[in-house]
């Protein structure tokens, strides 16, 4: 390899890396504005993210754990203290008998529906300070990162 090529390299490596710490520091922030959102209606960002995983489809608490980045242990007790709160109940699954489906009440859809409300209003007002095509690279940036690790 060239001297070049490998400076080069080190230069997309440390880039990559300054685009990696951003994303942790992006979470971070999204994590306390979520808790902000949701406190009103008594929940937090890890019961939002549960509730939001099964706002179209009942799943098991396996596959929320997998479609949110989440540990089982993280869901399981995120779906008990939903379940407490009457947001949630658990039913049978046709395709285990081992793994219930995690399902709405209409409690929680209310609940969801209000959060989404506040977030809707909440993302429209920061959305105005980007012009369409840097939020579309920057999806496309962290996809394209998610597919390579």
């Amino acid at each position: 390899m060239k001297t070049g090529q490998a400076l080069a390299l080190e230069c997309t490596g440390v880039q990559l890396t300054q685009l990696m710490l951003a994303t942790f520091q992006l979470h971070g922030q999204l994590v306390a504005a979520g808790d902000r959102l949701t406190k009103p209606l008594g929940l937090s960002s890890a019961l939002w993210k549960v509730l939001g995983a099964i706002d179209n489809e009942s799943q098991p608490m396996s596959h929320i754990a997998r479609k949110m980045g989440l540990t089982r242990q993280g869901v399981r007790r995120s779906v008990n203290a939903l379940k407490h709160k009457g947001f949630i109940e658990l039913q049978e699954n046709p395709n285990s008998k081992r793994a219930p489906l995690v399902v709405l009440t209409p409690e929680g859809r209310n609940v969801l529906d209000q959060i989404t409300q506040r977030h809707t209003q909440w993302v429209n007002r920061i959305a105005k300070e980007f012009q369409t095509t840097e939020l579309e690279s920057a999806t496309q940036t962290i996809k394209s990162l998610i597919n390579r690790l």
